[in-house]
């Protein structure tokens, strides 16, 4: 993870979506909700944008909105 903040986030992000294509980077994470594992989309701050019951579903959302998703274990 990195410690930028504020505007520096921002130049952070745009510094790695083009190196990974122009696409803005959506990191892929398993969690848990109550006894499941789900599968978290979230910015590269940690943010949570959504969460999808396989991975699969997961990666699909990402894409679907322009983001280009990566795995974190």
């Amino acid at each position: 993870m990195n410690n930028t903040s504020g505007s520096n986030k921002l130049l952070y992000n745009e510094a790695i979506s083009s190196l990974m294509g122009a696409l803005p980077v959506a990191y892929i994470r398993p969690t848990r909700s109550g006894n499941a594992t789900v599968y978290a989309v979230c910015t590269a701050d940690g943010t949570e944008l959504a969460t999808f019951n396989s991975q699969e579903a997961a990666i699909f959302a990402a894409r679907q909105h322009d983001l280009e998703p990566m795995l974190m274990h």
